[in-house]
């Protein structure tokens, strides 16, 4: 008897929606740094059309914008302060906030979390130490990259285009008398922090206060927050900032450790959000 092979019909493959699109896009984005065109058609295998139009829709939104080299987007401001939001939440709440109660108690000075937002620091949540004369940066209080410790190692840890982008805005405003404001130097002090792993500042934001940060990672490695602690001179010395560093280090790494909240959730939520009140 003669066997019938009866063929079997292929599954449709479900439709990738507008959203999932756009949120890989962004997700590609947030994690290379710069994307053209062409590599979004490449990794999403859409007609060139389709990504003009997506990339068009999230410049619009702000979720993208025109990078430094022609023809490639980057994060744009939106997305930056979606992500601040985000990290605000996320350290200024439960474990985190009591990891900085606990570090402030242990060397008795302030002790801060910043976010970078484009060529500022952010921060979002402080322990103040309990001697006299101690410092308060309030929650959103906003310092410049170039002339203290967090903005530092911010700066160490940029890719080497943001890097050079940043410097062709200096010279920079003194803040201070020994605000170091010339682009070779601050190169020099950049390099210094990237063989050392920290930054310190000593009255270049503020006259006779000194400080040391040190950088908070994400899972994946990528840096996404400073730990800093800062003094009075006249209580502390730089070398005193130096010998905290260790102290902080292992406090940033429990940060990473019990750091839950994912940034990409919380822009899927804003992007699907974003998508239905477009098709409303």
């Amino acid at each position: 008897m003669r066997k019938v092979e009866i063929p079997v019909p292929k599954m449709a493959e479900p439709e990738v929606s507008p959203t999932e699109r756009a949120f890989h896009i962004i997700e590609m984005t947030a994690q290379l740094g710069r994307v053209s065109t062409v590599d979004i058609i490449t990794a999403l295998g859409i007609p060139k059309t389709t990504a003009h139009r997506l990339v068009s829709n999230l410049e619009e939104l702000g979720f993208l914008e025109h990078g430094i080299e022609r023809g490639r987007y980057q994060v744009g401001p939106r997305l930056l302060e979606l992500a601040t939001n985000v990290l605000t939440t996320a350290f200024s709440h439960g474990p985190v906030h009591a990891l900085l109660m606990e570090l402030s108690r242990r060397t008795s000075e302030t002790v801060s979390l910043g976010v970078m937002r484009g060529s500022e620091v952010v921060y979002v949540d402080s322990a103040i130490g309990n001697s006299p004369l101690t410092l308060n940066f309030q929650k959103g209080h906003r310092t410049p990259l170039h002339c203290t410790s967090s903005g530092r190692v911010f700066l160490a840890n940029m890719d080497q285009m943001q890097l050079d982008a940043y410097m062709l805005s200096g010279p920079w405003e003194p803040i201070t008398p020994y605000t170091i404001v010339d682009p070779d130097r601050l190169r020099q002090e950049i390099d210094m922090v990237r063989t050392q792993g920290y930054a310190t500042n000593d009255s270049e934001f503020a006259i006779g206060v000194v400080g040391a940060a040190v950088p908070i990672a994400a899972r994946n490695g990528r840096v996404i927050a400073c730990l800093s602690i800062s003094a009075p001179k006249a209580r502390k010395s730089l070398e005193d900032m130096t010998l905290f560093v260790p102290t902080l280090q292992a406090t940033a790494l429990r940060i990473t450790k019990i750091l839950s909240v994912t940034k990409s959730d919380d822009v899927r939520e804003e992007a699907e959000s974003t998508d239905g009140r477009r098709r409303s």
